[in-house]
């Protein structure tokens, strides 16, 4: 299955007071595991983009992050509702969150090698989700949890 989904809510620890564009992301995965109890455990992986930016008050200053979230993904997949159209999951994620951050001052670009934001970060997550399949093959899903943002919803395919 393929999920291409918008998120809501930052999903990261920057505080409040800052712009965003809403968390663009694509994950696949696959069913790897039937009969381990009533379910199926699925491994698969997600990419997502979001950016923010925040305008320092009474200021032209202004910093900007642009992240880029890699994961590998867990699922396990549990037949809830008892209904075919309806697909119920927990999920574990863990990655690299790639950030690019940029701070501008007075028209001047800065550069502090001091400051924890950019570069590299072990990223972490834990959701719950289900999708609706409209037809055999495309359906909506919605997520909540802590990975990129606290909720997302989209469309997905099963291929």
């Amino acid at each position: 299955m393929m999920n291409a989904g918008l998120g809501l809510g930052t999903g990261y620890s920057f505080g409040s007071g800052l712009e965003s564009t809403p968390a663009m992301s694509v994950s696949a995965e696959k069913g790897m595991v039937e009969g381990l109890g009533p379910g199926v455990i699925g491994v698969g992986g997600m990419i997502g983009y979001k950016g923010y930016s925040y305008q320092y008050p009474n200021t032209d200053g202004k910093s900007r992050w642009n992240t880029l979230m890699l994961l590998a993904r867990g699922t396990y997949h549990y037949d809830l509702f008892h209904h075919s159209a309806i697909d119920t999951y927990l999920g574990v994620s863990v990655g690299m969150r790639l950030e690019m951050h940029n701070e501008k001052y007075d028209g001047a670009q800065l550069h502090d090698p001091d400051n924890p934001y950019g570069g590299a970060h072990l990223e972490t997550g834990v959701f719950a989700g289900a999708r609706y399949f409209l037809t055999k093959n495309i359906g909506a899903f919605g997520e909540l949890g802590y990975d990129m943002t606290y909720l997302k919803l989209g469309l997905t395919g099963r291929f």
